[in-house]
């Protein structure tokens, strides 16, 4: 977590009506297909250091930790994680991963649009468009949105630092624990031990 600030920017364009001049077709650029899955590859490696989170403050080794988290959906993972983190963490070190963890639902909502949308480009712009029946859509609309390469690198972008701010936690969580002290750091109140 990088000081003075408090967590990745998110930036999402407001859904605009499509204009009569505007249309789409299913076209979609071999550097947006590139795009797509480093956010997909990206996001895996995210939901896996929600895992060795959650592990890192229950104390358990990934057999044990795996046990715990492999049935679990993301959500349930994430509020898991919050629970935790609002458990064991103080100070600015709570702030900042409850900020995280706001960012990485966000994140979750831009990666299921991109993974369970459908895909084409919208002309005479050739942007790249998603467009989606959102759960919470009244029945039968369909949402579209622009992924232009700058949204979608802010994305990616988004979830590396979450990702990192994770690890940097897991470190924390780590590094409290071999002191072999009594009082731990004010960041981390005394994490679970075996």
């Amino acid at each position: 977590m990088t000081k003075g600030r408090r967590g990745p920017i998110r930036q999402k364009p407001p859904i605009q009506p499509r204009r009569p001049d505007q249309w789409a077709n299913f076209d979609v650029s071999i550097e947006q297909q590139q795009l797509i899955g480093l956010l997909v590859l990206n996001w895996s490696k995210l939901e896996t250091d929600i895992d060795g989170a959650i592990w890192a403050f229950l104390d358990l080794d990934i057999d044990k930790g795996r046990v715990i988290t492999t049935k679990l959906n993301t959500d349930v993972k994430v509020e898991l994680l919050r629970a935790l983190i609002n458990t064991y963490c103080a100070g600015d070190l709570l702030d900042d991963m409850l900020q995280v963890i706001e960012f990485i639902g966000g994140y979750k909502e831009d990666r299921n649009f991109a993974v369970h949308g459908s895909w084409g480009t919208l002309m005479p712009e050739n942007v790249p468009v998603c467009a989606s029946i959102r759960p919470k859509a009244p029945p039968g609309e369909v949402i579209s949105e622009t992924f232009p390469k700058e949204r979608m690198l802010a994305i990616i972008n988004g979830i590396l630092e979450a990702k990192q701010n994770l690890r940097t936690l897991m470190d924390l969580i780590e590094g409290s624990r071999k002191r072999h002290v009594s009082e731990f750091p004010t960041e981390i109140r005394n994490p679970p031990r075996d």
